[in-house]
């Protein structure tokens, strides 16, 4: 392999832990109880009644479950989702563990990708933030695209910037649209269990390979 597309939240950043506690504090904000397991378990009926069509908009949660306490303010309750993420973010910064695996990946010559959710304004900010935007020779979000994830067409063009051919590249992903997106635009398939996607919906979604963590990540592809 020669080229990693990477998929972000939930990747590169942060697991369901955060998301659900995010989400908490959120609530918290208007007055609003909610625990741990009420946010975990509305996203994981999102998935069993397929309702989240191949992924979670971790914001949508925070809104569902506001609008079953009565609250119908949902710009509001999405917003105040997201400035407190961007916070949780500044504050721990990308990680060295994170830094650490994309340095050896591009010092043994990979080139590296993202295709994400995630909006460019938002993108953009993150990675000039961690002083990561270096890394990605690609970053590709549904700004520019009318259809996104489970579509090929992000992959490819990733690939295309990357100038490498599909089976040369590799998705790694937390979600099934990740590992369907990348079988249909050809490349291999890594499957990151550690969002609200269970390991074997990532291996139904076509995963060619599960790790528990991003860190092992290296050791698999340096084999």
């Amino acid at each position: 392999m020669k080229g990693i597309i990477f998929d972000f939240d939930g990747t590169l950043y942060g697991d369901w832990r955060l998301w659900i506690s995010i989400i908490e504090e959120t609530l918290g904000e208007f007055n609003l109880s909610v625990t741990g397991y009420e946010a975990l378990e509305l996203a994981r009926n999102e998935i069993r009644g397929g309702r989240a069509k191949g992924t979670i908009k971790i914001s949508g949660i925070a809104v569902s479950l506001a609008r079953e306490r009565g609250l119908e303010r949902d710009e509001e309750v999405r917003s105040r989702f997201f400035e407190k993420l961007d916070t949780k973010m500044d504050e721990t910064g990308p990680g060295n563990d994170l830094v650490g695996i994309l340095e050896r990946l591009q010092q043994n010559g990979f080139v590296m990708g993202l295709v994400t959710f995630v909006r460019e304004t938002r993108l953009t900010r993150r990675l000039d933030s961690w002083k990561l935007g270096d890394y990605f020779r690609s970053a590709i979000t549904p700004d520019h695209f009318s259809e996104f994830k489970p579509s090929p067409q992000p992959y490819l063009k990733a690939i295309d910037d990357f100038h490498l051919a599909p089976k040369e590249c590799v998705v790694v992903g937390d979600e099934p649209v990740d590992m369907l997106g990348g079988k249909r635009a050809g490349t291999r398939t890594i499957g990151l269990p550690q969002g609200f996607y269970s390991r074997e919906e990532l291996e139904e979604a076509g995963a060619d390979m599960i790790i528990a963590s991003l860190n092992v990540l290296p050791s698999v592809l340096f084999k």
